[in-house]
């Protein structure tokens, strides 16, 4: 969680915040803030690269620890888009249940709506159930990697359509 004071704790949607100072600040001061939404953007954006990058330097044998970093790929990617594109931030753990409430305007919004909620439970299963198999996971750990890589690409064509840059 950052540190106060930081834009992303003044309140649950930073957007929100902005458009309201718009009215007693001047143009420069809202650029500021644009620039420190678009670089906490980038910053989970890279946080989810970072678990990415893990899981794919992780053998395919270690299917669980791979599963879990794709997940937490995806999952702070998601992060990332919503910031972008609503400026809602949370760091509660509720919040992995809404890692499918997306954009409708992200390219191939259906399929993460879907498959993203499958990673979610394949990560669960792969994190806390011991008698789990690989054969038991909703997607192979191919199919993980091939719809973690897709969304990143996705993620990457949306956000730059906001004008940030990853």
């Amino acid at each position: 969680m950052p540190k106060s004071p930081h834009i992303l704790l003044a309140t649950g949607n930073c957007q929100k915040v902005r458009s309201n100072l718009t009215y007693i600040l001047d143009s420069a001061a809202i650029s500021a803030i644009d620039t420190e939404i678009a670089n906490n953007v980038q910053g989970l954006f890279n946080l989810g690269m970072d678990h990415y990058n893990f899981a794919c330097s992780i053998p395919q044998k270690e299917w669980r620890q791979r599963i879990s970093r794709l997940y937490y790929g995806a999952y702070n990617i998601a992060r990332s888009i919503k910031l972008a594109h609503e400026g809602y931030y949370s760091t509660e753990t509720s919040e992995h249940k809404k890692i499918t409430e997306l954009p409708v305007d992200l390219p191939n919004c259906p399929l993460y709506k879907n498959n993203l909620s499958n990673l979610r439970d394949d990560r669960n299963l792969a994190d806390y159930d011991h008698t789990v198999i690989v054969n038991d996971l909703v997607l192979t750990p191919n199919e993980a990697m091939e719809l973690v890589t897709q969304f990143i690409a996705d993620a990457k064509t949306f956000l730059a359509g906001k004008g940030i840059k990853i």
